[in-house]
This record gives C-alpha cells, sequence and structure tokens, in this order.
C-alpha cells in the first residue's frame, strides 16, 4: 500500500474528531475548524496561541468552547493552567497549515467527495493525530 496523502490523513483525521456530520455537518464543522485556526497567531517565543476573547468575539462564545473542547481532546491545543490561553501542539500546527492552505469547499470535498480516500483509519503517521489521541 503506498503511503496517506495529507488530503488522506485530514480525512482520517477528521472522521476520528468529528466524524457524525454524513454530509449534512461537515460544511458547518470545517467552517468553524478554519475559523478556530485562523484565530491563532504566530508568535515569537510559544509558537501559536490563541485569546479566548479574541476567539469568543469571532465565534461566538458557544462555538469557540466548543471547538477548544473538541481540539484539546485531540491533542491539537496545549495550555498550562488554563485553556482560556493555549497554544497548538506540533500536530495544530500541522493541522493549521493544511486547513488554512484550502478554501472550506475544497475542505469538504476532500472530507465528503468520491475520491480514492476510503481508508478512515488514522495511524501512527498521521501528522494531525495528537500524542494523546485514542
Amino acid at each position: 500500500m503506498s503511503e496517506k496523502t495529507l488530503a488522506q490523513h485530514f480525512k482520517a483525521w477528521e472522521a476520528d474528531v468529528f466524524g457524525f456530520g454524513y454530509g449534512t455537518g461537515e460544511m458547518h464543522t470545517l467552517f468553524e475548524l478554519q475559523k478556530f485556526l485562523s484565530g491563532c497567531e504566530a508568535n515569537e517565543h510559544e509558537g501559536y496561541t490563541y485569546d479566548y476573547r479574541k476567539m469568543e468575539d469571532a465565534m461566538t462564545p458557544a462555538n469557540f468552547w466548543l471547538m477548544l473542547n473538541i481540539l484539546c481532546h485531540a491533542d491539537i491545543i496545549e495550555y498550562g493552567t488554563s485553556p482560556r490561553f493555549g497554544w497548538l501542539t506540533d500536530e495544530g500546527i500541522a493541522l493549521l497549515k493544511f486547513v488554512m492552505s484550502h478554501n472550506i469547499n475544497e475542505l469538504y470535498e476532500i472530507v465528503m467527495g468520491d475520491s480514492d480516500l476510503s481508508d478512515y483509519s488514522i495511524d501512527e503517521k498521521n501528522p494531525f493525530r495528537g500524542k494523546h489521541a485514542r
């Protein structure tokens, strides 16, 4: 079997982390994921960080906290004493770079398209899979 592409890894990651949209929810979760990641700012000393107050304003508090909890569970976000001010893990930075290099329709096509991306298994080579993720 050949190596998976980044798109295949993303499809597997999205199915593992979100996975219950069945063609209806994906556009919404992908939109909020992209909005969350776009709010993470490069910081010379701390990598990519976010400020929960700015994120709540940009996403709504409910959407921000739901996405934050999902991404913390998936080891995309790390934080010290409070997730209000956290940063992207190495996997989170890889995810940010992939997601932000595609528009929402391209991400949707990757996740839902009929291309040869049928292997939904997430493996240890997946660059978006956190070290502590399931």
